[in-house]
């Protein structure tokens, strides 16, 4: 799957493990409401500029797992945030985005309460010296380490937004297929970006 195909050059995909609703609420989404059209309600705000805030929307993606879409970047991404990444991954659970801002997609990985390292998607390359085995995992898909290594394996092959999904992957071992995005969401608007 393409997201940048799907979602133009600039978007935000977070996985994180629990609720819909709590990791919504984590991320700052006030009032959250089912939205059976989000994606075009997402898509609207877009063109319109629409404000305060942002639109997040929400669904389960596999158990015990949410995924989290933003297309409104203006003041900030809400899970690019290293506050709200750490909030996710309190207790020894894992959140991941990733991100594409024009000439820029990389993808955060947080564990435990801390963003631990990231993801170059463009280069390939990976940054962070606690990953521990979730650095294992990603060596074993094709992300090496420091910017000495060009990518191998799957990594190498896979375009860049293709790459992200990889590494979201590799990290979480949730896989998002284009069903994911299709259907109804749970959505709110948060400032958590800013």
């Amino acid at each position: 799957m393409d997201l940048t195909e799907s979602f133009g050059e600039g978007w935000c995909v977070t996985l994180a493990q629990g609720g819909v609703a709590d990791v919504l609420g984590t991320m700052g989404a006030e009032l959250v409401a089912e939205m059976p059209d989000g994606l075009e309600r997402a898509t609207e705000r877009l063109v319109s500029s629409a404000g305060p805030g942002v639109l997040l929307l929400g669904r389960e993606v596999a158990s015990g797992w949410t995924v989290v879409v933003e297309l409104e970047g203006t003041t900030g991404w809400a899970g690019m945030n290293a506050v709200v990444l750490g909030a996710l991954s309190q207790k020894g659970l894992i959140a991941v985005t990733a991100c594409e801002d024009p000439n820029q997609l990389t993808v955060q990985i947080a564990l435990d309460g801390a963003v631990i390292g990231w993801i170059d998607a463009v280069t390939g390359r990976r940054f962070g010296e606690d990953l521990g085995g979730l650095g294992e995992v990603l060596t074993g898909a094709g992300f090496p380490a420091g910017e000495a290594d060009e990518p191998s394996g799957e990594a190498a092959t896979s375009e860049s937004s293709e790459r992200a999904l990889l590494a979201m992957r590799e990290v979480t071992g949730v896989e998002l297929s284009e069903g994911a995005f299709e259907g109804s969401w749970l959505g709110g608007i948060s400032t958590a970006g800013t």
